[in-house]
């Protein structure tokens, strides 16, 4: 079933919405901010497993 372009934007830009009336009470900077933390949250997700397995490197190369 095929949508038309304002439909898809809509389903795609929800998060963001500014026609809900929650989204439009707290305004846009909140998303905006909420996908900066989850950048910093991957961003450091990912810095952790390559320290961790860093780790793990080390100690099979001390065996």
């Amino acid at each position: 079933m095929r949508i038309g372009a304002e439909a898809s934007v809509r389903v795609l830009h929800r998060r963001c919405s500014e026609l809900l009336p929650a989204r439009r009470a707290r305004g846009r900077g909140i998303c905006e901010s909420g996908v900066f933390v989850l950048d910093v949250v991957y961003l450091l997700g990912i810095i952790a497993v390559f320290v961790l397995v860093g780790l793990i490197a080390r100690g099979v190369e001390k065996l």
